[in-house]
């Protein structure tokens, strides 16, 4: 009975890149005619599940590693518009430790994600930056029906992310951002192969920057996930998110061209699932 509890609860695991969030000064135009390639490493570790707000019993741990490749492209059809498209690849390895060992452990490719930002310079007294970005994750990340671990969620999301860049300064900033995601149905969810659908998810980011110097800045802030309960055929599961966490964050480009970027955090509360006791990113840019 309580393999089968897990088993339910860990079906809210899926690829890092599930939850599409953002660090500061990501909604900065890109220059013009100008590529950025992108490689994030990073890494998870959680020490407790948590079911309907409170903590499931026994030692459950999870630990998760992925890689993505991002590339992005700056086009600016007029000075105060950048049309950005860009490619997403994510490698997942995630493994259950102690009592969560049954749910099972997974490593493969991620669901790819296809993205569109549009990003408006404004007519503000330190020109303001709001940003509408489309994004479409396929369903292209390694999937088996009878695993609650899994790098690839077997269905197609559609997310809309809204973000508004505030200047308060040369040195100060505010990066904030919404987005809102739908599914497609997965029929092949569970050992019986059943149709499973989402309620949509909403996620909600905040974050305070400081530019150092040109080259540096620093970043603190930390976001809200809400809603994404799964509804199997046609009753829902009452598993909907609710967590919350902070991050801590620091860029540097080192020349025009290479920056790299450290993130570190942690779930502050948690609904449904793992909770993370740690979050280690590790972004290298490369511009051209």
């Amino acid at each position: 009975m309580k393999n089968a509890r897990l088993y339910l609860i860990a079906f809210a695991i899926h690829s890092p890149a599930y939850a599409l969030e953002f660090v500061p000064g990501d909604y900065e135009m890109l220059p013009p005619d100008k590529s950025i390639v992108l490689t994030y490493f990073q890494s998870t570790r959680s020490h407790a599940m948590f079911s309907d707000n409170r903590r499931v019993s026994g030692d459950n741990k999870f630990r998760s590693q992925a890689t993505l490749v991002r590339y992005i492209y700056g086009y600016r059809p007029v000075p105060f518009l950048s049309i950005e498209p860009q490619l997403i690849v994510p490698w997942v390895k995630a493994n259950t430790l102690a009592d969560a060992t049954p749910l099972g452990d997974t490593s493969g490719i991620g669901d790819i994600i296809l993205g569109l930002p549009f990003k408006f310079r404004l007519t503000t007294d330190h020109a303001d930056i709001f940003s509408l970005a489309p994004y479409l994750y396929a369903p292209t990340g390694h999937y088996q029906s009878d695993q609650a671990v899994n790098s690839g969620a077997n269905n197609w999301r559609y997310l809309l992310q809204a973000a508004y860049v505030h200047h308060f300064s040369e040195q100060w900033s505010l990066d904030t951002g919404a987005d809102v995601s739908w599914v497609s149905t997965n029929h092949r969810y569970g050992v019986s192969h059943d149709n499973q659908t989402q309620t949509p998810k909403y996620e909600y980011q905040l974050y305070l920057r400081y530019n150092l110097d040109p080259a540096t800045q620093l970043g603190f802030g930390g976001g809200w996930i809400k809603g994404a309960g799964d509804v199997v055929n046609h009753q829902s599961l009452n598993d909907k998110l609710d967590t919350r966490y902070l991050r801590l964050s620091a860029a540097h480009f080192f020349t025009a061209a290479f920056q790299t970027e450290l993130s570190l955090g942690r779930d502050l509360s948690v609904e449904q699932g793992f909770k993370q006791d740690s979050f280690l990113s590790v972004r290298l840019g490369y511009l051209f």
